[in-house]
């Protein structure tokens, strides 16, 4: 996770993606599963996941820490055959960081904690690939729209303080990187359309604006179900 965090930070998203390339893709894939949809029905499989997931705000010049989260939304899948797919997710996701900071001096010692939660829809597009039998592997972009989000703050054993951010203040457009691993086949019939999903977001756009180089960065873990069993062998 340290390399991966690493070689994104050399990254420059205003050299790499513009506004209009973004905006571009996006349609460009939209409108390839809408065709799709109405061509190729029968390859089409739909389900639902969910699960936890850990994240941190990377800042080069701020304290950052995991906070835990949940995610929970729909799936459709495109089945381009019987080892590759492409999968799209829509889901509600709570993000942020939590840390907590001491502050020590010979006349007054205290200790501050911090939470910042942040609250988003997520689009994840992705190319599955099913190395083995029950094993494969995952990697895409992710097109997140932030609904808005909170800080709170706490001294000592004082009454926590909270803050909403107000318009303006974070980014409404959250663009990053996914990589992962899936589960094809539980081994027994009855759980075959049961999968489970290991996933790693790496973030290239800001989060608030005006505050230097800060990123989402997360984990997530769920459990998902498909309807018509898509995942399983043929």
């Amino acid at each position: 996770m340290a390399f991966l965090v690493l070689m994104v930070n050399h990254l420059s998203i205003k050299h790499i993606f513009t506004k209009k390339r973004i905006l571009s893709l996006l349609i460009a894939l939209l409108t390839t599963f809408l065709f799709n949809t109405k061509t190729q029905a029968q390859e089409f499989v739909y389900g639902f996941t969910g699960g936890l997931n850990m994240n941190t705000i990377y800042s080069k010049n701020n304290e950052s820490g995991l906070k835990m989260g949940l995610n929970i939304g729909g799936l459709a899948q495109y089945r381009l055959d019987n080892t590759m797919s492409i999968t799209a997710n829509i889901k509600f996701s709570s993000k942020g960081q939590q840390y907590s900071q001491i502050f020590n001096d010979p006349n007054n010692y205290h200790k501050i904690y911090h939470t910042c939660s942040l609250y988003y829809f997520d689009i994840p597009i992705l190319y599955q690939y099913t190395i083995k039998d029950m094993i494969g592997v995952e990697a895409g972009a992710s097109f997140n729209f932030c609904l808005g989000g909170k800080e709170k703050s706490k001294t000592g054993n004082a009454m926590p303080e909270t803050t909403k951010f107000e318009k303006g203040t974070y980014n409404p457009f959250e663009f990053g990187l996914v990589f992962g691993f899936f589960t094809r086949d539980l081994g027994q019939s009855s759980f075959n359309n049961i999968f489970i999903e290991f996933r790693y977001f790496i973030g290239l756009t800001n989060v608030i604006k005006n505050s230097g180089r800060n990123t989402n960065e997360g984990v997530f873990l769920n459990i998902g179900y498909i309807i018509e069993n898509p995942l399983k062998k043929h």
